[in-house]
């Protein structure tokens, strides 16, 4: 009976379209790319994130029909919440990474925004678990800007 129901199940999750996380494909306009601005730390995650899900980046901008400028990329820190001695208890963090394409063909240029938003508790007790949460926090946020950029590039080429 078990085994029916897995079948069933895993039988509608697929045919619904379903998958798991992971690879992204590209579209195929956008599996030759050049990737410009950014601080070093996004860049080297953004292009490993795009070459894990099989693009192509080139060392320069004349070798690929398209080219992924990297705009802006800031985390701002601000207070959440205070304690009833003063003390900090919550940070917000919020992340913004603005990006543009640029395809070398009919020099269109398309710009876009990803956010994303984490809490994080402040334990005046503890500050360099504190910290470490922080830098885990600000890693977890550029992943998850990065998805999200890769993302819109998959829906670019739908929307056309």
């Amino acid at each position: 009976m078990r085994l029916i129901a897995w079948t069933l199940t895993l039988s509608l999750l697929v045919g619904c379209g379903w998958h798991l996380r992971g690879v992204t494909p590209l579209p195929d306009g956008y599996r030759v790319l050049y990737i410009q601005g950014g601080g070093n730390d996004i860049r080297q995650a953004l292009r490993q994130q795009l070459e894990f899900n099989g693009a192509i980046i080139t060392a320069s901008a004349a070798d690929a029909p398209v080219q992924l400028i990297i705009e802006e990329y800031d985390v701002e820190k601000r207070t959440l919440s205070v304690n009833a001695s003063g003390q900090v208890a919550e940070y917000e963090l919020n992340a913004l990474l603005s990006a543009s394409v640029v395809r070398q063909l009919d020099d269109e240029k398309q710009s876009f925004e990803v956010n994303a938003r984490r809490t994080l508790s402040n334990d005046v007790n503890n500050v360099v678990a504190t910290q470490q949460e922080e830098t885990q926090t600000r890693e977890d946020l550029k992943t998850d800007l990065i998805t999200r950029l890769i993302r819109r590039l998959q829906s670019l080429e739908q929307a056309k």
